[in-house]
């Protein structure tokens, strides 16, 4: 079996632009496509005597080709004729040139569950032309932001200054006009109910979805007060053939956790000088995860103050968040924790003086402003 035959199909979320006059009374549409994913040729178990041959032809030709190269190794660019250059194309493999099929970079031994090659589009329509540079950012309601604030922990410590944290990022989405539902010290089972009912709910009229996740964690792992999940489980009901409503619109995750038990040691540096169409896209786009800090690292926070990432985004966030678009606030966000914070433990010298820098991973298609947006 071709290993192409045993892909696993990504869902696909096909946008129908419409004007704003008849986005009234639009519903989602459910698509389905069946797809014969294997061809007559896959389907064929070919004997292994019949290849040999072609394998002994084809290793012929790629040492007469071997040998044609040497022979023009000393020939400048300039001086190599186009039937040498020709002969070179030749030697990439013709599969993939081909405009018919597309290859992966990987080789999949396990079966798909759906042997049909079944693909399901779901259809959504969205006010914004498909060379649209910003998303559409005007509908009645800004959206939902939902903020997991894990304070306490059965066998973890305390996160002290989290309560702060949850108190500034709530004021702060106010002001954006977000409706802010807030959980403290959530288990993993409310959390998952939580994202699944809000999932489910009509984000038709809302500008987008905010999750706010405060907790200890790991590399791809964040604690709850009763166990752990998994980081994507965030967001892994909001991808757009789970929540149809969201096609199209930004969904935002802010992240503070510890990443892994690395120190980020610190550097010193000198200032040297003073009408209707249609297209589809993947279900994962139009997601941003902005985490605290880069994978394996250590995420710091002030018992006091409260945590570096979550102040340095509030502060960026009423300062700039009606006149700049969201990842060019992300990065005044890592200039500010990476430049203005700085650990304080002098009576530990392995984590005194030590640095963080937050990671943003953008699955985004276009620019998101909150205020009005200069273009």
């Amino acid at each position: 079996m071709s290993p192409m035959s045993t892909i696993r199909q990504q869902q696909v979320c096909k946008i129908i632009y419409d004007s704003d006059s008849m986005m009234k009374g639009s519903q989602c549409v459910l698509i389905t496509k069946v797809m014969d994913t294997r061809s007559e040729e896959s389907k064929k178990q070919p004997d292994m005597n019949e290849n040999q041959p072609k394998d002994s032809e084809r290793k012929c030709k790629m040492n007469e080709k071997r040998k044609s190269k040497e022979t023009t190794k000393t020939m400048t660019k300039e001086q190599q004729p186009d039937e040498i250059e020709e002969q070179l194309a030749e030697e990439c493999d013709s599969s993939p040139c081909q405009p018919e099929t597309s290859n992966v970079d990987g080789w999949v031994f396990r079966k798909p569950k759906n042997d049909c090659g079944t693909v399901e589009v779901k259809a959504a329509r969205i006010p914004v032309p498909i060379d649209s540079e910003v998303y559409h950012m005007k509908h009645k309601r800004r959206g939902v932001a939902l903020i997991f604030n894990h304070v306490n922990f059965k066998k973890m410590a305390t996160r002290k200054g989290s309560v702060k944290d949850s108190k500034d990022v709530t004021q702060a989405l106010n002001r954006l006009g977000f409706e802010i539902r807030e959980y403290t010290d959530p288990g993993v089972q409310q959390i998952a109910g939580i994202l699944k009912s809000t999932a489910a709910e009509d984000h038709t009229d809302a500008d987008c979805l905010i999750v706010v996740a405060m907790s200890h964690g790991e590399s791809g792992l964040l604690y709850s007060t009763d166990n752990m999940y998994s980081v994507d489980f965030l967001w892994a009901h909001f991808t757009g053939d789970q929540c149809s409503t969201l096609i199209g619109k930004p969904k935002l995750f802010f992240i503070q956790a510890c990443r892994g038990t690395r120190l980020d040691d610190a550097v010193e540096v000198m200032h040297e000088t003073d009408s209707m169409s249609s297209y589809s896209i993947p279900s994962h786009a139009d997601i941003l995860v902005a985490y605290s800090t880069y994978d394996g690292f250590y995420s710091w926070r002030n018992p006091d103050a409260g945590s570096w990432f979550i102040q340095a985004l509030c502060e960026e966030l009423n300062l700039n968040g009606r006149t700049r678009d969201l990842l060019t606030i992300m990065t005044f966000v890592n200039r500010r924790v990476a430049i203005q914070y700085q650990s304080f433990v002098p009576n530990n010298k392995d984590f005194h003086g030590k640095k963080q820098i937050p990671s943003i991973v953008s699955m985004l298609t276009r620019l998101v402003y909150f205020g009005e947006n200069p273009l």
